[in-house]
């Protein structure tokens, strides 16, 4: 486990680091909102979703971890979903989470597999 979520877990907050801290945090897409030429490509969202899991000792070049990451990933869009239905997003912010949210799903299909 990364020391910020294991400081996260151990705290139920966020142990202390400010949303600016050196954190490992999504790559976001400024694109997505309306502006940014410097927002990631697929490959390197999915880089950055390798790193998590390969800190964990986990691959998504597996394919059993592909598939558990992509239901765990299609799961989220849905709870994105019903906060837009219940009125706890609004449109944009459900639209701008459903997009990170496909992307996780997409993650494994950027990276290298092996032969």
């Amino acid at each position: 486990m990364s020391p910020s979520l294991a400081a996260r877990n151990e705290s139920g907050g966020d142990g202390g680091r400010s949303a600016s801290a050196d954190a490992n945090v999504i790559p976001l897409r400024p694109g997505m909102v309306g502006g940014g030429d410097d927002s990631p490509t697929e490959p390197q969202v999915a880089a950055w979703w390798e790193q998590c899991y390969a800190q964990m000792g986990r691959t998504l070049t597996d394919g059993e971890t592909a598939d558990a990451h992509r239901i765990t990933a299609a799961g989220f869009g849905l709870l994105i979903d019903g906060a837009r239905a219940s009125g706890v997003l609004s449109e944009s912010q459900a639209a701008y989470l459903s997009g990170l949210a496909v992307e996780a799903v997409r993650a494994p299909d950027f990276l290298p597999h092996p032969k």
